[in-house]
């Protein structure tokens, strides 16, 4: 007498998402990767009110470009005079001194088309 082929498939599940045959109790799908169970998730308390960072008053008017601002705020960022200049790649990012006409701007006579075909239909009557 031989063995039920389908006990193979005992203690084994599908993915609901896309259907892949995985064991049971999988935290994840190996195929598609969606998240089985809750598991893996943490339950946090969200932080007091008191630790928030106050973030910083921007009166929007200092970054307008009206004549009447009195001045720009003048913003400073940290430099690095540090520089690593990277050696090999095959990667050429130079870009061409001529450029193509946007297709708004290409007028019909400059366009090269295609001979149109002609469709022809043979019925037997």
């Amino acid at each position: 007498m031989s063995t039920d082929p389908l006990n193979a498939l005992r203690g084994m599940t599908f993915c609901p998402v896309c259907g892949c045959i995985e064991k049971a109790g999988s935290v994840r799908c190996a195929e598609c990767g969606t998240f089985h169970s809750v598991a893996h998730l943490e339950e946090r308390e969200a932080p007091p009110p008191s630790m928030e960072k106050p973030s910083p008053i921007v009166d929007p008017t200092s970054y307008s470009l009206a004549p009447d601002v009195d001045q720009i705020p003048i913003e400073s960022f940290e430099e690095s005079d540090s520089v690593v200049k990277w050696e090999g790649g095959s990667a050429d990012f130079t870009m061409d001194e001529e450029e193509e006409k946007p297709m708004s701007r290409v007028s019909a006579e400059d366009l090269v088309l295609p001979d149109p075909e002609e469709l022809t239909r043979n019925h037997k009557s």
